[in-house]
């Protein structure tokens, strides 16, 4: 959403973004000197949020809001529904949850004009479920900044002292939130078989979250502690990147097309990862690297192996995956596409609901 909004800033579009104050996305917006609409959006407050947000859409008269998440959705299509008419209504889906055509969500996606998806999975399944044709849906996967995200955007040596391991010695690494739906015990169940080929290989886990002591306690049952290195949440990910020499994400479910895949890719990092969501989109398979069913720790630990390996099959996927990145999945492309968006979504906005009428309008 960050980089989204100040890309169309940078292209002289008028930028707000509604968020929960005291958040990181709104202290980031706000230094980045994005104008910040504090709004909780929590489900209990849904009648004072959908107040609150025609209150600012009858200020702000944007021509274009965009929801994110389920809570802001919600919000928005109440505040089109009861609100004064005006603009576009879009909404952007994100993960790779099916959506239960019944009469709720056919409500909360018949408020919106347009819909994205990061993927064309999600809006192949959004399209056969009913609720949303394709003519009034496209599908625009987050951009990766490719002059922070490269293949020399850090020192190897450096990354893997900062992270803890070895100079020497394969490093398999994987940058997520620590949930369940991530798959880090898949990725940790699959450990035991790669160190018996490779003993020195070591697996950073970067990033934070509830199923971080779970997975601390899965590495002591499985005797794989030693391997294992819990990085935690850093904000140096370019930098970090380039101490790996496999990207793994082994996700179960609900994913779009992961951010952390496509960095991997842009710092020409071979891939391995699994047949959720848009994920094949961004890792081809035998090209970029490989994709395995999710949930199979055999299936995972045999890939790995392979590109552990073959130091040159390494390179090669690497190089490919970087130019499948920067073709396809740049900030560039991201915004153009965007923009194309919204602009079919205000003619689908005219086409659905007649011109707006002149004065303050709530979408």
């Amino acid at each position: 959403m960050l980089a989204e909004s100040l890309g169309m800033r940078d292209r002289g579009h008028d930028v707000w973004i509604a968020t929960p104050p005291g958040g990181a996305l709104a202290g980031r917006a706000a230094e980045a000197g994005l104008e910040v609409v504090p709004m909780s959006f929590r489900r209990s407050l849904l009648p004072i949020n959908v107040r609150a947000l025609t209150s600012w859409v009858r200020r702000l008269q944007p021509d274009v809001v965009n929801s994110h998440s389920s809570a802001d959705s919600w919000t928005a299509a109440f505040a089109r529904r009861l609100g004064p008419r005006a603009g576009a209504l879009v909404r952007s889906r994100h993960i790779s949850v099916r959506v239960k055509p019944g009469p709720l969500h056919r409500f909360l996606y018949g408020q919106a004009d347009f819909v994205i998806t990061t993927g064309e999975s999600v809006r192949g399944e959004l399209a056969e479920s009913g609720l949303v044709p394709l003519e009034r849906s496209t599908s625009i996967p987050t951009g990766v900044d490719l002059e922070r995200f490269h293949p020399h955007s850090g020192n190897r040596a450096e990354a893997r002292h900062s992270l803890g391991v070895a100079a020497e010695g394969p490093v398999i690494g994987v940058v997520a939130y620590l949930r369940q739906d991530k798959g880090h015990a898949v990725l940790f169940r699959a450990l035991p078989g790669i160190l018996e080929s490779y003993p020195k290989c070591s697996l950073v886990v970067v990033g934070d979250g509830p199923e971080r002591a779970n997975l601390e306690a899965l590495a002591g049952r499985l005797g794989i502690e030693a391997s294992v290195r819990f990085a935690g949440l850093r904000e140096d990910i370019p930098t970090v990147l380039p101490g790996f020499d496999i990207f793994c994400q082994p996700s179960l479910r609900n994913e779009g097309v992961p951010q952390s895949v496509l960095q991997a890719g842009a710092v020409a990092l071979p891939v391995v990862s699994t047949e959720v969501g848009g994920i094949p989109e961004a890792v081809v398979h035998g090209e970029t690297g490989f994709v395995v069913p999710p949930d199979d720790p055999d299936a995972l630990a045999k890939a790995i192996s392979a590109l552990l390996a073959d130091r040159e099959l390494r390179r090669r996927l690497g190089e490919i995956g970087r130019r499948h990145v920067a073709q396809s999945f740049s900030v560039q492309r991201m915004l153009d596409l965007t923009e194309r968006a919204y602009a079919a979504a205000l003619r689908s906005a005219v086409s659905r609901r007649g011109p707006a009428s002149p004065g303050p309008s709530v979408p």
